[in-house]
Parts: C-alpha cells; sequence; structure tokens
C-alpha cells in the first residue's frame, strides 16, 4: 500500500455500526458477465465513491479529463453505478453516510474479485489499512493526496492490466 507506517495511527477500540449492503441478482449476474470486458476499454473508467462534495469534485476535475468518470457520495448510489458501468478503477472513500466503504470493498471482491479499489481516506488508523488489504484493495491513498499519487494508481492499474 503506498502509506506509510510511520503515518498509520493505532486502531481505534470503537465497534463500527454493521450496515448491509448488497447487489440485486440482476446487478450481480451484469456484472459477472461482463466484467471481464473492462480490460479492453481504451482508457480506465473510474467510480469515485466519496460522500464530501469537495473531495468528490476535485478528483473528478483531476480525472474526468482523461477518464470517464462516474461520481457517487454513497454506497447505495455506488452500487448502482458500479453495476451499469463495471468501473475499470474505484476511488473510494471509507467513511460514507449510508455504510462503510470498507463494506463497499467487501461485496466487490465476493462479486468481481477482479476489481480494482483505491482507498482515498483521511483515516490512516491501522485497521483501516488491515481492512483495505483484506478487502482486495490494491491502494491506499491518504488525504490529503497529490495528483501525482492519484496518476500513480492509475498506472499501477494499467501495468496489471
Amino acid at each position: 500500500m503506498d502509506n506509510q507506517i510511520n503515518d498509520i495511527k493505532p486502531a481505534e477500540e470503537a465497534v463500527d455500526e454493521v450496515f448491509k449492503v448488497e447487489f440485486t441478482e440482476e446487478q450481480a449476474s451484469h456484472i459477472k458477465k461482463f466484467g471481464n470486458e473492462r480490460r479492453t476499454y481504451p482508457v480506465p473508467t473510474i467510480l469515485i465513491v466519496e460522500d464530501q462534495n469537495f473531495s468528490r469534485s476535485l478528483l473528478e476535475g483531476m480525472l474526468s479529463r482523461s477518464n470517464p468518470c462516474y461520481t457517487a457520495a454513497n454506497v447505495q448510489q455506488a452500487i448502482a453505478l458500479y453495476a451499469e458501468h463495471i468501473p475499470s478503477i474505484v476511488f473510494l472513500d471509507i467513511e460514507l453516510p449510508d455504510a462503510s466503504g470498507h463494506e463497499f470493498a467487501a461485496l466487490l471482491k465476493k462479486h468481481d474479485p477482479n476489481n480494482f479499489v483505491v482507498m482515498v481516506t483521511a483515516n490512516n488508523y491501522t485497521k483501516d489499512v488491515v481492512l483495505a488489504r483484506e478487502n482486495n484493495a490494491q491502494g491506499f491513498i491518504v488525504k490529503p493526496y497529490s495528483r501525482q499519487k492519484i496518476i500513480t494508481a492509475i498506472d499501477k492499474y494499467l501495468e496489471r492490466k
């Protein structure tokens, strides 16, 4: 992960509230059927899942000139957009209003194990890095982030493709 160990804060002891997130049967089938097609896209498509308007707009502004971008302010919007567009890369915040980014990442791991998720968050707790790894995230960028870190994550996807 892109985070330096010295920057990681100790894990909090609080237990997070559990939310239930899931694709419909039809959405899951669509992802399974068309998931491999994203490798043929001429440029990566991107889903940005961020509840803060400023952060979402900033990231979209960085990326939309060269990549098709879709944006979601919560997990329910992200589920619908992911199932419809099956993006190449998901830039995913952890703290979202209706569920955690970790839950969405776990859902993607379950239904689309070839996904490419980059956690983009103000959280730099050890537990978040561990959960990101467990949920198949390929990157972990702590806010404030630079354009170069975002581009590096996209380059990592392109190398893997």
